[in-house]
């Protein structure tokens, strides 16, 4: 198993037999950045975000250059409503990759979140439209 053979199977949507591949690789090397990474992408994939995010994060230790981990990282964190966390990586991310309009995307996006000025359903009220759900007229 290799980089490529993993990402073809994420490409096809077998993701399952993508984890498997991961943890084939990582068992020869366990410090290969890249797997770890694409490991994160299996589990992000599935939404398992807290699995996801121990991946970027290891990734990201390994290679402190590895802005898509990174930002995946913080994506988890947002999508686990961790978002002072997930605007903190985002931004020391944006340092290494000025950039990058995903990361500034992100860092814009959490800051009202970041600091519990807006939480959960108080998110939509920012949109300053009328709301109506399904049956609603």
């Amino acid at each position: 198993m290799n980089q490529q053979t993993i990402e073809g199977l994420l490409q096809k949507g077998l993701v399952d037999d993508a984890i498997v591949a991961c943890n084939a690789v990582l068992q020869v090397t366990p410090n290969n950045a890249r797997v770890l990474g694409l490991l994160g992408m299996c589990y992000f994939r599935k939404q398992d975000y807290a699995a996801a995010l121990e991946q970027f994060r290891r990734a990201t230790l390994l290679d402190p250059k590895f802005v898509d981990a990174g930002l995946k990282h913080a994506q988890c964190l947002d999508r686990l409503r961790r978002y002072e966390e997930a605007q903190n990586v985002a931004t020391e991310w944006l340092k290494v990759q000025p950039n990058n309009n995903m990361l500034r995307a992100l860092v814009e996006q959490l800051k009202p979140y970041a600091h519990g000025t807006r939480q959960g359903w108080e998110r939509t009220a920012t949109l300053n439209k009328t709301v109506t759900f399904g049956g609603e007229q």
